[in-house]
Formats: structure tokens, sequence, C-alpha cells
């Protein structure tokens, strides 16, 4: 189980950084901005997810 919760956070991450950095890169659009401005918080919100994964993992091992 702790492995599995380790791939999950691992994933997670990735996938928090990508969305965060596609935010980041775009946030100087003018057309969707506000749009730009909620990915990055969902990003942040999802590297947290990631963090709590992680903790888990290691206190199940």
């Amino acid at each position: 189980m702790s492995k599995l919760l380790a791939i999950y956070a691992a994933v997670i991450f990735i996938v928090g950084v990508v969305v965060f950095t596609i935010g980041e890169l775009n946030k100087d659009n003018e057309e969707e901005k506000e749009t730009y401005k909620w990915m990055r918080i969902l990003a942040l919100i999802v590297v947290i997810i990631a963090l709590v994964c992680a903790i888990a993992s290691a206190n199940i091992a």
C-alpha cells in the first residue's frame, strides 16, 4: 500500500507542477487571465495533496 501511495504522490506532484507551469507561462494572457489564475491555485492544492500522499506512504511503511 505504501508503494502505491508513493506512486500516486509522484504522479500527482508531476501533474501539479505541469498545471502550475502552464498557468504561470500564460498568466499575462489577456483573453483568459482568470482561468490561468485558477489553474495556479488548483496546482498548489494538487501539490499539497501530493505531499499528504507522500507523508502517508512514509508513515505506512
